[in-house]
């Protein structure tokens, strides 16, 4: 073991020693030593080898970094597929939000007339009646927004219809075109009343008009009002198309066009304020109002 030691240790002298003097002689020697043209010798082979493995396997380093990223290449990718339907989806339904917009302006230039005078409420139309054999709608508000049993509801037109059943969260509504509904109705240049009953989606017709009364075409129709009725007077309800003589000779009738498209009803007005109003007492000592069930009265069937 001494002897293997004692050769080591020669070994690392003697290296030592050789470099030493090789450091000393390219220190020392000139440009165009011995030396110096080995190395410029030995370089001129391996740079060639250098670049043509850096030509190799450049690529393949690149190629080793990318799929290194390529887990995050996919997270981007699902985040940016996920952003683009997100907003063409928005762009999709721009044009509805800016119809849902114009026709809740129309709404709030309503609270301008004399008969949306109180309180108001905004609901949307979800859903149609669901026979044939009657017009209602539903909306997405109830009892719990202070909906009522036979309230007024309007659009940006005109009448709509009342309210007839309310639930906690919902309402359903009866249109002014069911053959079941009729309304006080006045005639606006002449001030004559009737009553204005539905006929599905035919034109309305007003009845009880006095024969002496003349009548013009696109005469405009509006509530009347009277009575204690549920909704309010001076509500648009259409325009006179036509004018015929009833078979008794007592009465005129008229067909009204309706100035509301109750095939297109969509954000609506409820005027929490409006519905029957008790009558006063009378000297009999019984109160008289018009129960939930009751029919009102003709000129008041509203």
């Amino acid at each position: 073991m001494y002897r293997k030691s004692t050769r080591h240790r020669l070994a690392l002298a003697a290296l030592l020693a050789a470099t030493a003097t090789v450091v000393t002689l390219d220190f020392r020697e000139s440009a165009g030593g011995p030396l110096h043209r080995a190395q410029d010798m030995a370089i001129s082979i391996v740079a060639p080898l250098q670049d043509g493995m850096g030509q190799v396997f450049g690529p393949v380093g690149s190629f080793l970094s990318d799929l290194g990223s390529i887990g995050g290449l996919k997270e981007e990718n699902l985040r940016l597929e996920s952003e683009l339907e997100r907003l063409t989806a928005q762009q999709r339904r721009l044009p509805e939000i800016m119809r849902e917009n114009e026709r809740l302006k129309e709404l709030v230039e309503v609270k301008d007339q004399d008969w949306a005078q109180g309180r108001t409420l905004a609901v949307r139309v979800i859903g149609d009646g669901p026979s044939n054999y009657e017009w209602t709608a539903f909306v997405n508000k109830g009892s719990a927004d202070g909906i009522k049993k036979d309230m007024t509801v309007v659009s940006a037109q005109g009448l709509v219809g009342r309210t007839f059943f309310v639930a906690k969260n919902y309402s359903k509504v009866l249109l002014l075109i069911d053959p079941q509904h009729s309304v006080g109705s006045r005639l606006t240049v002449s001030g004559e009343t009737g009553v204005a009953a539905g006929r599905g989606l035919a034109d309305l017709r007003m009845d009880l008009i006095s024969p002496d009364v003349e009548i013009s075409d696109g005469e405009t129709v509006v509530t009347s009002g009277f009575n204690r009725g549920i909704y309010p007077g001076g509500i648009p309800i259409g325009r006179v198309t036509e004018v015929s003589r009833n078979a008794d000779g007592l009465t005129k009738s008229a067909r009204v066009e309706p100035v509301v498209n109750f095939t297109s009803l969509d954000t609506l007005l409820v005027l929490l304020d409006t519905g029957p109003v008790e009558q006063a007492e009378p000297a009999g000592g019984q109160t008289s109002s018009r129960g939930a069930g009751e029919q009102p009265a003709a000129a008041d069937r509203d």
